[in-house]
C-alpha cells in the first residue's frame, strides 16, 4: 500500500548533491591547505570548500566549517563571503531537516545578494529555496524557485544547473500529477547529460524516469531504470546518491513482491532498505534515515511482520516530527494508520490516517488522498461499517478518474518512444559517420600503394572491408526497419483506441440522444393529450420504462468500450452502484461481500467484465421482479485458481422441473458460455434460489 507516498520521499535524493569519487582525499588536502594559509580572504574560501565537501560525507561537521567562514566574513566585513556562509548553512540545515534554521540562512543571504548581484549566488539561492520549499511540500512554490534559477542558466549557457532544475521541477510536477509533464523535464535533462558525456547526471535521469514508472504503477520497467542507475552511482557517485539509488530500488522491488507474491522479491527489498539505513546513519543523513525507516516499515507490513512495521512507523513518524519535515509526517502517519489497521488496531489506525489525509489535502497532494481513501475504506470495511467504506470508496474513485486516465499513462509512454527514438537515430548517425571515416582512410591509402604486389594486396584490404561495410549497411537496415515496424505498431494502437472512443461518443451522442427523445414523446403524448384510456397509458408507460432502461445498459456498453481492461475493482463500484440504485427503488436488502485480496490481483478484459456484470444484473433483477426477495446476496470468493460467484436470495423460489426457461436465465447461460463458464441455477418452492459460476 501507499507506494506512490514512498516515491515521492525518495525521489529528491536525485537532486540534492554534486558528484564526488573520493571525499576523504579532497578534505585531507583541503584541511592541510587551511592549516597552512596565512592569507585571511583565502582562508575563508577554504573553510566554504571544507563545509561543502564535508556535505555529501558528514552534515555535522559541514555545520561546523560554515559556522567558522561566517564568524570569519563577518570580522571581516566581506559580504561575498557571507553569502557563501549563509548558503551553505542554509543547504546543511535543509539536509539535517531544520527547515526553519534553514530558511533563516536563506532569508539572510538573499538580502546581502542584491548588493554584488552575483548570479551563481542567485541560482544557488534559488534552487536551494526550492527544496527547503519542497520539503515543507509547497511544490507550486518550488518549481517557481527552479524556474527562475533555470532561466538565468539558459541565459548563461550553464548545462549542468539546467540539468538540475529540469529534474526538480520534474519532481515538482510528479507530486501534483503532471507526469506526462515530468517525464518532458526528466528527457530534456537526459539529452543534456548525454551531450555532455555527465555520467552521474544520465544516472539521476534514468533514476527519475524510473520513479515516473513507480507513479504509473509500471515496477518492472521502473526496476530496470533503476539498476542502470545504481551500476553509475556505485562507480562515480557519493554516499547520498548510493541511499537513494538503494532506496529507490527497494520501492520497486517492495512492489513486484507484493503484485507477484514473491517473498523473495520483498526480502531483497528489505536488503536494500537496510543497506540505505546503514548509510544513511554513518553518514547523518537525517532525510536517508527517515526514508529507510518508512519503506523497512512498508515492507514489513508485507511480510505480515506487523509488529516489526509498527516500530519503524513510530521511528520515522518520531523522527519527521522532530525534524519539522511535514511531507514525511504525512507519510509516516498514514503507513502507520495502516500498519495499525493490519495489526486490527483500528481506533488508532484511523486517527493516524485522518490526520494524513487532512495533511495531504492541505499540501494538494491527490495521490496521497487517493491512497488513504483506499485505506479509510477497507478499514471501515473490516468493522463491517459498510455504508462508510462506500462513501470513502466513492471518493477513491471519483480521486482516480481525475489523475488516473489511460491517456496520461499513453502518452508517457509516447514520449519515452520517441526519446528512445531519437538516441537510436543519434546511434546511427555516429555509425555513419565511422564509416566514412573509415573509407576516407582506405582512399588515403590506396594512393600509396605501388607495385603489383602492393595492388593484390590493396585488392584483399579493398575486398575485405567491402564485405564489412555492407555487414554494417544489413545490420543498420535491419535497425531501421525494426523502428520502423514499432513505429507502425504504435500509431496502429492509437487508431483503434481512437476508434473505440469514437464508437462510444457516437453511441452515447446518436443513440442515447435518440432514446431519450423517444422518453420525452412517451411522456407528452401521455400528459399532453390527456389519454383516458387505461390499457393505452399502460403500454406508453410499459415502453417508456424499456426505454429507460436501454438508456442504462447502452452507458453500461460505452463504460466497458471506454476501458481495454476492467478490473475486479471497477466491477465491484459498478455493481455497487447498481445495487446503490435498486435499494433506493425497493425494500430488498442488499449484501455485497468480496475477499480483500482479490481487489489488486485480477483484471479482465472489456467484454469478459461487462459478461459478468450482465450475469450480476440480471439475477438481481430477477430476485426483486419475479421472485419476490426480502434480501439479496452477492458473494465473490477465491477459489483455487478461479473466482467463485454466486448470487442468494430468499424469494418465493421455483421448481426447475416445472418452469419454462424464459430469456433471463437463457442469456445468463450464453454469457457464461461465452467466458468459457458454465452456469448453474438451485432453487426451491419456499427457499429461495442460488445462481453461482466460476470464471
Amino acid at each position: 500500500m501507499l507506494r506512490l507516498i514512498v516515491f515521492k520521499c525518495l525521489i529528491i535524493f536525485s537532486i540534492l548533491h554534486l558528484s564526488a569519487q573520493d571525499k576523504s582525499k579532497e578534505l585531507d588536502s583541503l584541511n592541510r591547505q587551511y592549516q597552512s594559509e596565512s592569507n585571511k580572504v583565502v582562508k575563508c574560501n577554504l573553510l566554504y570548500d571544507i563545509g561543502a565537501a564535508y556535505l555529501t560525507v558528514n552534515i555535522d561537521s559541514s555545520v561546523s566549517a560554515f559556522t567558522k567562514l561566517k564568524v570569519c566574513a563577518e570580522f571581516l566585513k566581506n559580504d561575498t563571503l557571507k553569502i557563501k556562509g549563509l548558503l551553505g548553512m542554509g543547504k546543511a540545515f535543509t539536509d539535517k531537516s531544520k527547515l526553519d534554521s534553514a530558511q533563516y540562512y536563506f532569508n539572510e543571504a538573499e538580502k546581502l545578494i542584491p548588493s554584488i548581484n552575483n548570479k551563481e549566488f542567485k541560482k544557488s539561492l534559488y534552487i536551494n529555496r526550492g527544496i527547503l520549499l519542497f520539503y515543507k511540500s509547497n511544490y507550486n512554490g518550488a518549481s517557481v524557485e527552479f524556474k527562475k534559477a533555470l532561466t538565468i542558466s539558459i541565459e548563461d549557457k550553464d548545462v549542468d544547473t539546467q540539468s538540475r532544475c529540469y529534474n526538480n521541477i520534474a519532481i515538482c510536477k510528479a507530486y501534483l500529477g503532471d507526469f506526462e509533464g515530468a517525464l518532458q523535464m526528466h528527457i530534456e535533462s537526459a539529452k543534456i547529460a548525454q551531450a555532455t558525456s555527465d555520467e552521474l547526471s544520465l544516472a539521476k535521469s534514468y533514476n527519475n524516469i524510473g520513479l515516473v514508472y513507480i507513479d504509473l504503477k509500471d515496477y518492472k520497467k521502473a526496476e530496470g531504470y533503476f539498476l542502470k542507475s545504481l551500476e553509475i552511482k556505485k562507480r562515480i557517485g557519493n554516499i547520498v546518491d548510493i541511499v537513494g539509488a538503494y532506496l529507490n530500488l527497494g520501492v520497486s522491488q517492495r512492489n513486484l513482491g507484493v503484485e507477484n507474491k514473491d517473498s523473495f522479491k520483498l526480502k531483497e527489498a528489505k536488503h536494500y532498505f537496510e543497506n540505505a539505513l546503514s548509510l544513511s546513519e554513518k553518514g547523518g543523513y537525517i532525510n536517508g534515515r527517515n526514508n529507510a525507516y518508512i519503506n523497512l516499515a512498508l515492507v514489513e507490513n508485507s511480510l505480515r511482520n506487523y509488529g516489526k512495521a509498527i516500530e519503524f512507523g513510530k521511528r520515522a513518524l518520531q523522527a519527521s516530527i522532530k525534524s519539522h519535515d511535514t511531507n514525511k509526517e504525512m507519510t509516516a502517519r498514514i503507513n502507520l494508520g495502516d500498519s495499525y489497521r493490519y495489526n486490527k488496531q483500528f481506533d488508532l489506525a484511523e486517527q493516524h490516517l485522518l490526520k494524513g489525509y487532512e495533511m495531504a489535502k492541505n499540501s494538494e497532494n491527490s495521490y496521497v488522498q487517493k491512497e488513504t481513501l483506499l485505506i479509510l475504506s477497507l478499514l471501515h470495511s473490516e468493522q463491517n461499517n459498510f455504508k462508510k467504506a462506500l462513501e470513502y470508496h466513492k471518493q477513491y474513485y471519483a480521486l482516480t478518474d481525475s489523475i488516473s486516465s489511460s491517456d496520461v499513462k499513453n502518452k508517457v509512454n509516447e514520449l519515452e518512444t520517441q526519446y528512445q527514438t531519437e538516441k537510436k537515430e543519434k546511434e546511427i548517425l555516429e555509425q555513419r559517420a565511422i564509416l566514412a571515416e573509415k573509407e576516407l582512410n582506405l582512399n588515403k591509402k590506396n594512393t600509396q600503394l605501388t607495385g603489383l604486389i602492393l595492388l593484390a594486396l590493396l585488392i584483399t584490404v579493398l575486398g575485405f572491408l567491402l564485405y564489412k561495410q555492407q555487414k554494417l549497411k544489413n545490420q543498420q537496415l535491419v535497425k531501421e526497419s525494426e523502428l520502423k515496424e514499432a513505429l507502425i505498431k504504435i500509431e496502429t494502437q492509437n487508431k483503434l483506441q481512437e476508434q473505440r472512443l469514437r464508437i462510444s461518443r457516437d453511441l452515447h451522442d446518436n443513440i442515447g440522444a435518440q432514446l431519450t427523445f423517444i422518453i420525452s414523446s412517451m411522456e407528452n403524448l401521455q400528459y399532453g393529450f390527456k389519454i383516458t384510456n387505461e390499457k393505452l397509458t399502460n403500454k406508453l408507460e410499459n415502453i417508456s420504462g424499456f426505454t429507460k432502461e436501454t438508456i442504462y445498459e447502452l452507458r453500461d456498453t460505452i463504460w466497458a468500450m471506454n476501458k481495454s481492461e476492467i478490473t475486479l475493482e471497477d466491477l465491484q463500484i459498478r455493481i455497487s452502484n447498481f445495487v446503490e440504485k435498486a435499494s433506493a427503488s425497493s425494500s430488498v436488502h442488499f449484501e455485497f461481500n468480496i475477499d480483500d485480496n482479490l481487489l489488486n490481483d485480477i483484471q479482465f478484459i472489456s467484454v469478459k467484465g461487462m459478461n459478468i456484470y450482465r450475469i450480476i444484473q440480471e439475477a438481481v433483477n430477477n430476485a426483486i421482479k419475479h421472485a419476490k426477495a426480502k434480501t439479496v446476496l452477492v458473494s465473490i470468493r477465491k477459489e483455487g485458481s478461479r473466482l467463485r460467484i454466486e448470487i442468494l436470495d430468499d424469494g418465493k423460489g421455483f421448481d426447475l422441473s416445472e418452469v419454462k426457461q424464459g430469456n433471463g436465465l437463457n442469456n445468463m447461460k450464453k454469457r457464461a458460455n461465452e467466458i468459457n463458464s458454465k452456469l448453474s441455477v438451485s432453487s426451491e418452492l419456499g427457499k429461495g434460489t442460488s445462481i453461482l459460476f466460476t470464471v
